[in-house]
């Protein structure tokens, strides 16, 4: 391996890491993580978190993606059992929600940026960035209640102490699809305002 290879490698464990220690601090700091809505008792608590990975995936590829969300997924799984602080909360007591949705969002976004951000740049790679930013919105949502219909139809999911309701069941995936519509439309400018000036510092001090 030579010198340079070297500097690569070491420099995508530290932005790794980076991006790693942001993300643990999103999912302990409220207002850095989620939007303030104002309802967080139901779960009312839109997240911005994917944008993170999003950005991550953008920045260091798809396999480095995956890890970020990976680590974001566990933690939300963790979260959920051990504090569950909203009846929102409740759904990612599922692995395949709470971890399997977020992968997914690391796998769609790489395969977006191979395709259409990477060597991109001026208005085309921010409307690009854009987009990433919806699609990671999209991505969590869509798999978040798709993993969520099949854990109380198929895997027939139950919460501790709390007894079987469909319209619990339906609240909660109204919660996520409400937070969904938010996240969507932030993620349209924030993605493009931090994944942009990030993309540009690390291509100059390549």
């Amino acid at each position: 391996m030579t010198t340079q290879q070297n500097v690569s490698k070491v420099r995508t464990l530290t932005v790794t890491a980076l991006f790693l220690a942001t993300i643990l601090l999103q999912t302990q700091v409220p207002f850095l993580g989620y939007i303030p809505l104002g309802a967080f008792i139901i779960g009312v608590a839109p997240t911005i978190i994917q944008f993170t990975v999003a950005i991550g995936t953008i920045v260091l590829g798809t396999k480095q993606g995956i890890i970020l969300a990976g680590f974001f997924g566990l933690i939300s799984f963790i979260r959920a059992w051990t504090n569950p602080v909203s009846i929102g909360a409740l759904m990612f007591q599922n692995p395949l929600t709470a971890i399997g949705a977020r992968l997914m969002i690391a796998v769609v976004i790489g395969v977006f940026a191979r395709k259409f951000i990477i060597g991109e740049t001026g208005t085309k790679l921010v409307s690009r960035l854009a987009i990433a930013g919806f699609l990671a919105a999209f991505t969590n949502t869509f798999f978040v209640v798709l993993s969520t219909w099949l854990g109380f139809n198929v895997m027939h999911t139950t919460f501790v102490g709390i007894p079987d309701s469909n319209l619990l069941h339906w609240l909660l995936i109204s919660i996520v699809g409400v937070n969904g519509i938010a996240e969507m439309v932030v993620g349209i400018f924030y993605v493009p305002a931090i994944a942009a000036p990030l993309l540009a510092f690390l291509k100059h001090h390549k």
